[in-house]
Formats: C-alpha cells, structure tokens, sequence
C-alpha cells in the first residue's frame, strides 16, 4: 500500500486516521514517515474501511458476526426439517463483495423465495439480523421491561420442607 493509493482515495480518513491513532498531523511529518505510520494504521480505521480491505473490522467485530452466524445455525439445526428452510447463508465480510453462489454454495439463494415446480414456494430461514443501533435506541432497548409469556413455576425438589 503506498502513500500516493492513500492520498489519492482516502485523504480525509487518512487525516483523520493520523491525527485520531498517533495525534500527529500527517503533513507535518515527512513522505517517508507518513507512509510508514499509514501502513500500521490498526485494524477498524477509516482508511481500511474506505478502501474496503478485511482490516475494515476489529477482531471484535469479526467475533460478534461468527457468534451471530452460529446462533443462526443452532436456530437452524434445532428447527423442524420439515419446516426450518434452506440453511442460512453467512453475512457478507468487508473485501468479499465478489462471492458467487459456486464460492459460497448454495445458502446464497437461501434467503429469496421462489416457486417450486409444484407451486410452492420456498419458506425463508429464520435468522438473526445484524441491526446497527445507537447507545440511546440500546439504552431504551434495554430499559423495556420484559416478562415471560410461558413461565414454568420450578417444582420443589424432594426432601425439602
């Protein structure tokens, strides 16, 4: 990755970047310098997401989607075989806009409904929707008070008054 790519596509992130990781302002450093600190810019900066490279996401982030992705799984493999649909396909990575349903295999098409032969049409997969929210819609969210509609009193066990 040179400084002149960086320059030339994401100028303002790559400020940013500089003056947000290293508190430094990138033009008061030398070519050299400058090209050096852009290149280790750390994983999640403005500049990786611009040019949409797998260093666009933290690791936490990747953990949150493997950790989405395998609810989706479990919700899938624990659902009627009858009824649970095609299996869910994953959620789209940063730098893999390119996949192809031959790359990903079928689950790609997992998510539209088409018509069969028959005339029936394909039931959808339940899955988990990565929904992006701020602080305050989670703090909102999280202050609802919630009941459970089917609670089950425990049963005291033997031996006990």
């Amino acid at each position: 990755m040179t400084l002149v790519l960086l320059l030339d596509r994401c100028p303002d992130q790559l400020a940013a970047d500089m003056r947000r990781e290293y508190g430094l302002g990138m033009h008061d450093l030398d070519p050299l310098e400058t090209a050096a600190l852009a290149a280790n810019l750390p994983a999640g900066s403005l500049v990786w997401q611009t040019l949409d490279t797998p260093r666009a996401w933290t690791f936490d982030q990747y953990l949150a989607v493997l950790r989405i992705e395998q609810m989706n799984q479990w919700i899938w493999a624990n659902g009627d075989p009858r009824k649970r649909g095609p299996q869910p396909r994953p959620l789209p990575r940063p730098g893999q806009h390119h996949a192809t349903p031959e790359a990903t295999g079928p689950a790609m098409e997992a998510g539209s409904e088409n018509p069969e032969p028959d005339g029936n049409t394909i039931r959808r997969t339940r899955t988990i929707k990565a929904v992006g929210m701020s602080v305050e819609q989670l703090d909102r969210f999280m202050s609802q008070r919630f009941t459970t509609v089917n609670r089950v009193e425990n049963r005291p066990q033997t031996g006990q008054p």
